[in-house]
């Protein structure tokens, strides 16, 4: 079973490639000891939906173990159960977004593809004069790899019979020596997490240094934002709050420009495709790179998906006749969703009524025409 943060998609995708059907749970944690019992009292309820959506007892029990051991706590627990066992759990820091139960052939995985994607890769440094400490975080990840830079020169300390020009001119020569290296510190770590977004802490004379000699790729390729936090003994005392925040801005900033891009990709000669039946004929033949799709609570739409990651469609006659397995139904987004992991697609998904939603809530950019 995996716990705490871990929401790669290969992680992912080993949960989908599990047989089901699957109960999927959401569960708002309450950290204050007194409440437990209500929490309890919460989780009950939500034990009985699935009880009466026809998950088997040995599947709610095992959930039911998870999710009381983990009170009290913070933030939701994203839990996921077939066979009387929990095949993945994951808590998810955040503001409460209220209980879901679902008891399905496929996961449930749209809200915490949402979260994931609200805490995209990026990279903290919090830098002085002789260096950086430096917090690397993974897609979807709330605890960082820690790094610490330490540059060629040390600190320049004045000495009494130093000239103040003299004094200045080497100690900037000192300071930009170790920007430089804090700079291809930085080009590796934002590489190795795929981080298109840097947030710099520390020192303004040293922020200014390393911003002058990051790579031309990330100055071209990556955002650099600003948050509070200052080098100390004990590690980088960042602003936790306001990393969060720009993390999630630099999220939502992301589907604002995919959503552009398949705008602009619908067009005559474009690679991409919206509305229900071109989408899943899309995925149906693995042609799409980026899948879009909005987590609505009300839309009860459905498709029938086989045993192959391509085999789905909006009925069931439509589906291959020689396909392997008995089809099973589930939501048409979750379905979606199941296909584009399956076959190496990445995902978006969206809120009801976001802007420049393709037709029907769906839609994709296509690796090909």
């Amino acid at each position: 079973m995996t716990t705490a943060t871990r929401t790669d998609t290969g992680t992912l995708r080993a949960l989908l490639e599990a047989p089901g059907p699957f109960a999927s749970v959401y569960f708002d944690r309450e950290i204050r000891p007194q409440r437990t019992e209500e929490a309890g009292a919460r989780w009950r309820e939500l034990a009985s939906r699935l009880a009466g959506e026809g998950a088997d007892a040995a599947t709610v029990d095992a959930l039911t173990s998870r999710v009381l051991d983990s009170l009290p706590g913070t933030g939701v627990l994203a839990a996921f159960a077939a066979g009387g066992e929990v095949r993945y759990a994951a808590e998810l820091p955040g503001a409460p977004r209220g209980d879901v139960a679902e008891f399905s052939p496929v996961p449930h995985l749209l809200p915490l593809l949402e979260w994931r994607q609200d805490h995209p890769a990026h990279v903290v440094a919090v830098v002085d004069r002789t260096g950086a400490d430096l917090l690397l975080f993974a897609e979807g990840s709330t605890e960082p790899v820690r790094r610490t830079v330490t540059g060629p020169d040390d600190e320049i300390v004045r000495s009494p019979g130093l000239a103040q020009m003299r004094f200045q001119h080497r100690a900037e020569d000192s300071w930009e020596h170790n920007a430089t290296a804090v700079a291809q510190a930085l080009d590796a770590a934002l590489s190795e997490v795929s981080a298109g977004l840097l947030l710099l802490a520390g020192d303004v004379r040293a922020r200014q240094y390393v911003t002058k000699h990051l790579p031309a790729r990330v100055r071209r390729e990556v955002t650099v934002g600003h948050v509070g936090g200052s080098r100390g003994p004990g590690g980088p005392a960042d602003d936790a709050t306001r990393t969060v925040a720009e993390a999630s801005r630099a999220g939502h900033a992301r589907t604002a420009e995919l959503l552009r891009r398949l705008e602009h990709e619908l067009g005559p000669g474009g690679h991409a495709v919206e509305g229900v039946h071109a989408t899943l004929d899309a995925l149906a033949v693995g042609r799409v790179g980026t899948l879009t799709v909005t987590d609505d609570p009300n839309d009860r739409r459905t498709a029938w998906f086989g045993d192959s990651p391509t085999e789905l469609a909006q009925r069931r006659d439509e589906l291959p006749p020689d396909g392997g397995g008995e089809p099973h139904e589930g939501r048409l987004a979750d379905v979606a969703v199941r296909a584009a992991l399956l076959t190496g697609a990445d995902v978006r998904v969206l809120e009801p009524g976001t802007p420049r939603t393709p037709a029907q809530g769906t839609g994709g950019i296509c690796r090909y025409t």
